[in-house]
């Protein structure tokens, strides 16, 4: 009978999480802190990398001080974190900066679409589109508009890699994150000629040796034992971005097998085959996945519960969500005329337009606080529909997690909206419990992801007369779209 145990740390933008797991993936105890995110001006997203740490050792701490009889039986330590961004470090291994995050858009002020030979390079290098938050965009960004802290950059690494490297010494990154830009898909490799078109040729040097997220890259050393509490010589392996973990956590790991990420971002992912991906299609991203062979193509929106939380502390900061969610089943789909887009931090998917707004059409004197509320919730569903426009008829199971994903209300919406039934494992965590299957198989505790088996799910199944009056309100929300394309370029030109 196995008696280990597994840590396993998702680095996330709103909270870093620590959870420890048995063999089994039952949850024995977990700790999380919220993440302060800074915005020193519009359209910056950044946080304290050493603080991040900092946090990260405080969480661990409190889990071995709460579970003093199984701590030192911990067989191994994955890190999953989010993705895109730019987490810069000098020659010292100290931040040059703060990092900048996956949902920043300063970059926007480069229009990329006019850099000659891009698109071209991009299309025969089978590589991802550069966008505001990758970390192509940033490192450009940076040596126009920061070029004393770009010249001292060493490393440019994720989330993920930072952790590990406070934790291990070591500079890494595996094939998840690196393939979401300047990385080829097809090869394995970082595309130089990328980096030459964007003119910035010397970055290659600070782009890390890319390795299997099953690689054991150290071990704890004594030092680092006593920063975060974890025993000495206890293996820690590379690990993946956590778009992956949370698909590998909820059993997405064949062709067709599909999910979305209801969290700070809609993380809309498929896994496909590599054959059938057109190398002119611009939108969202195709990623090594970390089950061997296979590709996940992704569009992930730049909002996604973060919108509802926005607009919920606005008009409705004393109801409980539950007791929201229970008020708003009385308004009618369609929430009597108005229609909302959730581009508050600018779109990345299926649009690409770090220009978008986000916006309430259709109000009239009739409405109340209650409609506006409702139809937040219905412009990300339509978000989420129009992400899965783009994968046609390739989805053949649809699974939902992330924090909003707890609702029945949203998760039921979601069906409808699609026309599909949706399904919900309901264990907590999901990112954790991905990256802590990834690390039972770098382990040898399990043979391959295949030894896992598929878990429990309540299935969510659409009603016809509700997904029909959705697609009036997407056949809405859509049309609205095209036409504020031109308010949108504008009001970025006047610069209000």
């Amino acid at each position: 009978m196995c008696k280990q145990y597994f840590l396993g740390i998702d680095g996330g933008t709103s909270y870093i999480k620590a959870s420890i797991m048995d063999c089994n993936f039952n949850l024995l105890d977990e700790e999380r802190e919220c993440v302060s995110v800074h915005t020193p001006f519009d359209g910056a997203s950044e946080t304290d990398m050493s603080d991040y740490w900092k946090r990260m050792c405080r969480m661990t701490h409190a889990l071995k001080a709460r579970n003093p009889d199984i701590w030192d039986q911990i067989a191994g330590v994955g890190v999953t974190g989010q993705g895109d961004g730019l987490w810069p470090i000098d020659a010292d291994g100290n931040p040059v900066r703060n990092a900048i995050l996956w949902n920043d858009t300063r970059s926007k002020v480069i229009d990329f679409d006019r850099i000659e030979g891009l698109d071209e390079a991009i299309r025969s290098e089978y590589a991802n589109a550069v966008y505001t938050g990758s970390v192509a965009a940033l490192l450009k960004w940076m040596k126009l508009y920061e070029p004393e802290n770009f010249s001292r950059i060493r490393w440019a690494l994720h989330c993920k890699d930072w952790l590990n490297y406070k934790l291990t010494g070591k500079v890494y990154t595996d094939y998840t994150d690196a393939s979401t830009t300047l990385f080829n898909i097809k090869k394995g490799e970082y595309s130089q000629r990328i980096l030459d078109v964007l003119d910035i040729p010397e970055c290659r040097r600070v782009l890390p040796e890319v390795v299997e997220s099953t690689r054991i890259i150290g071990y704890i050393s004594r030092q680092v034992s006593e920063l975060t509490g974890i025993r000495e010589g206890t293996p820690v392996i590379e690990g993946a971005i956590d778009v992956c973990t949370v698909a590998l956590g909820t059993d997405v790991r064949e062709t067709g097998d599909s999910c979305t990420i209801i969290g700070t971002t809609l993380g809309n992912e498929i896994i496909i085959d590599p054959r059938d991906m057109d190398p002119d299609e611009k939108r969202g991203l195709l990623m090594h996945n970390v089950v061997p062979n296979t590709y996940l193509w992704i569009l992930p929106t730049l909002s996604g519960a973060s919108t509802m939380d926005f607009f919920k502390s606005m008009l409705f900061p004393d109801i409980s969500w539950p007791g929201l969610e229970k008020q708003l089943e009385d308004v009618p789909i369609g929430s009597d005329g108005i229609i909302y887009h959730p581009y508050i931090c600018g779109e990345r998917a299926p649009i690409r337009n770090p220009f978008a707004t986000a916006g309430f059409f259709g109000i009239t004197q009739a409405h109340s606080k209650l409609h506006m509320m409702r139809s937040v919730f219905e412009g990300l569903a339509c978000s989420f529909y129009d992400c899965f426009q783009v994968f046609g008829d390739r989805t053949k199971n649809l699974y939902l997690s992330g924090g909003a994903s707890v609702s029945p209300f949203v998760c039921q919406m979601f069906s409808d909206m699609l026309g599909k039934p949706a399904r919900r494992i309901g264990k907590k965590e999901m990112g954790v419990l991905g990256i802590i299957r990834v690390l039972q198989v770098a382990l040898g505790y399990a043979k391959d992801y295949s030894a896992f088996p598929r878990q429990d799910v309540t299935v969510f199944q659409p009603d016809e007369g509700r997904h029909a009056k959705y697609m009036e309100v997407y056949s809405l929300f859509k049309e609205l779209q095209g036409t504020m394309e031109y308010f949108w370029k504008e009001r970025n030109r006047i610069k209000f």
